[in-house]
């Protein structure tokens, strides 16, 4: 469905990360450097730009995927076209360091640059998930105040012990837009001692990729009651690989991963773009095609 819309944008201002937890193991980001080129070669300093090796290409020395460096879209949010407009069209909401965590200790040099774009495109809708946010407040600029408003901030927990471990830190910062992803899901999770009325919606997805550890649909319902309990949207945004439902283990291939979990139709406040009902985003209808 992803390919249909046009309210989306990605900017990653940098790529590489270092695996933290338990949800880490078998990293999308690490996988894909694997099968493509992690883009730089080992010579090239860590602030060249990224470029995706060719087929010919893909056999040279690569820098690790651990290893954090900038790309060449750093700047993609104040970037322009010949005609003088936006690259990234007013309104839209812009995955943020998907192939990386906005709070990475190896990126503190940079990102202040990358909130003052945010400031500066105040018409766009800034969206980044962290394992960090412990690192929350060591990272925000001086005049973060109560929140950006145009700044969602998702906190990724895995299983209960990474929940009861950055929730209660989650809970207490000043964000205007706040929610909780539950993914990659490898356990159970009781969620209800941190689903208060800041938390905008909790978003569930399994694990990709040859190795994935199953998620258990059991699991992904419980979380659904416990947001309808506490009237808080929730979505399931992907089955992962391997999913358990009634006791069979499913093998999802990446193609079905997001249209599957659409399909089972558990949904609770979500709106027509997925996002939450709640959330008062102003899109054109000619910006989504069935």
């Amino acid at each position: 469905m992803a390919e249909h819309w046009e309210i989306y944008a990605d900017w990653n201002p940098w790529h590489g990360c270092t695996k933290i937890s338990p949800g880490c193991k078998y990293c999308y980001v690490y996988r894909q450097d694997e099968m493509y080129g992690s883009g730089l070669p080992q010579q090239r300093e860590p602030s060249s730009s990224l470029e995706w090796p060719s087929r010919e290409g893909r056999g040279r020395s690569q820098i690790s995927s651990s290893e954090c460096r900038k790309t060449a879209n750093f700047n993609l949010p104040v970037k322009r076209k010949r005609d003088k407009s936006w690259k990234i069209a007013s309104g839209k909401l812009v995955f943020t360091c998907f192939t990386s965590d906005f709070l990475l200790k190896d990126a503190d040099e940079w990102r202040p640059e990358c909130w003052q774009m945010m400031r500066q495109r105040s018409d766009l809708w800034f969206y980044f998930f962290t394992k960090r946010i412990d690192r929350f407040m060591e990272c925000v600029p001086d005049d973060w105040g109560d929140g950006y408003e145009n700044v969602l901030v998702g906190c990724t927990v895995e299983n209960q012990e990474m929940a009861d471990y950055r929730l209660p830190i989650f809970r207490s910062l000043p964000i205007k837009h706040k929610s909780i992803i539950a993914s990659p899901l490898i356990s159970a999770i009781d969620l209800s001692p941190y689903l208060d009325k800041t938390i905008e919606e909790v978003s569930v997805g399994g694990e990709s990729g040859v190795e994935a550890r199953p998620c258990n649909y059991d699991w992904v319902l419980s979380l659904r009651k416990q947001c309808i309990e506490r009237d808080i949207p929730f979505r399931f945004h992907q089955t992962g690989a391997h999913f358990i439902k009634d006791g069979r283990l499913y093998r999802v291939k990446r193609c079905h991963q997001l249209s599957q979990a659409h399909k089972a139709n558990i949904d609770y406040k979500i709106g027509k773009y997925l996002v939450p009902e709640t959330v008062k985003f102003e899109w054109a209808e000619s910006d989504y095609h069935e």
